[in-house]
């Protein structure tokens, strides 16, 4: 079973299509490459008054559901400019073939250029495809792509953040300041290599005695798992502590386990008192399926990042938010896995996969370091 990923729709700029109007894209399509018999819009925005971008898909086999954003090397991937008010009046900005196991994520769209980002399975990283062009014109400019950069560490400085990332060749330091305009700044000079490495500090002694779950628990928490086969024999329960972090007497921390393959456990989080030498665990619903990829403890809430560790690769399953005063938790969506969590400036800053997020009361918004034509790097905003 492949990682399905979901393509992000800005809801804003976004309408459905008519049958007409999807018509004539395809006809576009299918004069430009005559291999290709089946087709699918995959978004559509509006960029002027006058004009929508459209995205679409072609293949020589059928497309249906979430299978559409499976971008292999026989699929090809299309930019149309359509007139709005003659739907009929198309014009091809470009296409082009995917990649080996590539599922295709459109990260941003405007009236001067579009990024495509692509993950494949076990957590594969492809490059970020890039189209820039001139709407006047209505032609294609330059296509390139590059790799995307994922965010590793926060590091508080002053009254925001420095995140620190990797392409896998280059590492990059950005700056956030919540109150500059923009609030994200590529710093000139690169970090030094120690700085990108993750705290691996043991966790003090008593945070790691929580009671491991047992397999009726792990039942009657996680049914679902066991209609999946995952019967009491052959069953591994094997769970760790993950991310940590001190507040005053108390460490917060979460549960992390592979889940696969026969392995299994139940999420949770919680802290143990140094004092009182007592230690407490939570398991609501919300969080049973998932391991927690990072946390972050502010004075009236507990922030956890969650992850599935599964066979196929790690997958989101957003964030947490515990309110640490009347124990209720809501849930903020984010397809990127975070590898760390920080607060500034009243906001909650995670360190992505694909590049950064920030939540600003009940708004998420990812952001991602991305390429100019000239070779410099920026901090752009990328659909939700």
């Amino acid at each position: 079973m492949r990682l399905i990923l979901a393509i992000a729709l800005c809801v804003s700029a976004l309408r459905a299509a008519s049958p007409s109007e999807a018509a004539a894209v395809f006809n576009v399509f299918g004069k430009a490459d005559a291999n290709l018999a089946h087709f699918v819009e995959l978004q559509r925005t509006g960029v002027t008054q006058e004009l929508a971008l459209v995205i679409a898909m072609g293949s020589r086999d059928a497309l249906s559901g979430g299978a559409a954003t499976f971008w292999s090397e026989d699929r090809k991937i299309g930019l149309f400019l359509q007139e709005k008010n003659h739907p009929e009046r198309v014009d091809l900005l470009a296409t082009k073939a995917g990649l080996p196991d590539c599922y295709a994520r459109i990260e941003r769209v405007t009236a001067t250029d579009t990024v495509i980002s692509c993950r494949g399975e076990k957590s594969a990283t492809y490059p970020n495809q890039k189209w820039i062009y001139d709407i006047r014109s209505r032609k294609l400019i330059r296509q390139f792509s590059y790799q995307p950069f994922a965010m590793k560490q926060i590091l508080s400085h002053g009254g925001g953040a420095v995140f620190i990332g990797t392409d896998g060749q280059r590492l990059v330091a950005v700056q956030y300041e919540a109150n500059r305009e923009p609030a994200f700044q590529v710093l000139r000079d690169a970090p030094s290599p120690h700085q990108m490495e993750i705290d691996q500090t043991l966790p003090p002694a008593g945070v790691s005695s929580f009671s491991r779950t047992t397999y009726d628990q792990f039942a009657a928490a996680r049914p679902q798992r066991v209609k999946n086969g995952y019967r009491r024999e052959g069953t591994q329960i094997l769970e760790s502590v993950g991310p940590w972090q001190r507040d005053g007497e108390r460490i917060w921390f979460g549960k992390t386990f592979y889940d696969g393959e026969g392995e299994t456990g139940v999420g949770g989080f919680g802290y143990f008192d140094q004092t009182a030498k007592k230690l407490r665990l939570f398991a609501p619903p919300e969080i049973v399926n998932w391991s927690v990829s990072a946390l972050d403890v502010t004075a009236d809430a507990v922030w956890l990042a969650l992850v599935n560790n599964g066979e196929y690769g790690g997958s989101s399953g957003g964030l947490l938010r515990y309110d640490r005063q009347s124990g209720s938790i809501r849930r903020f969506p984010l397809p990127d896995i975070a590898f760390r969590l920080n607060h500034a400036s009243g906001k909650i800053l995670a360190a992505t996969e694909c590049g950064f997020a920030v939540v600003a009361g009940s708004q998420v918004t990812r952001y991602f370091v991305d390429q100019t034509v000239g070779g410099g790097w920026r901090v752009v905003p990328a659909i939700k």
